[in-house]
């Protein structure tokens, strides 16, 4: 049976990964991570990298270039929710932006 998600849509991997992985004891940062790429969508989160959730909730992401960065920053609430409906709690609460430090500026 093909599991759909809250919309009727078909689930992407991403959110099944995400989802099935929340409740795993010791699996946040990959649980986060696949949230976040499917919160994003490709085009976003391929500039993008997830290198850790911190205690307090930060997602500390890395992104390729100051204009993604930026890009991110100004959307990180829309992100930080689609992220915490797909982990099925609020285990997100803000976005720790960094720029790679081989970026261009």
């Amino acid at each position: 049976m093909e599991r759909r998600g809250p919309r009727g849509r078909r689930r992407t991997l991403a959110s099944v990964v995400a989802e099935s992985l929340s409740h795993r004891a010791g699996a946040s940062r990959p649980a986060a991570a696949a949230a976040f790429a499917e919160a994003c969508g490709w085009p976003l989160s391929r500039e993008l990298t997830v290198r850790g959730l911190g205690p307090d909730g930060h997602l500390w992401v890395v992104a390729s270039s100051p204009e993604w960065a930026r890009q991110l920053e100004e959307i990180s609430g829309t992100i930080v929710t689609r992220m915490n409906e797909r982990l099925g709690h609020p285990a997100v609460k803000a976005l720790d932006v960094r720029v790679r430090r081989d970026a261009k500026r």
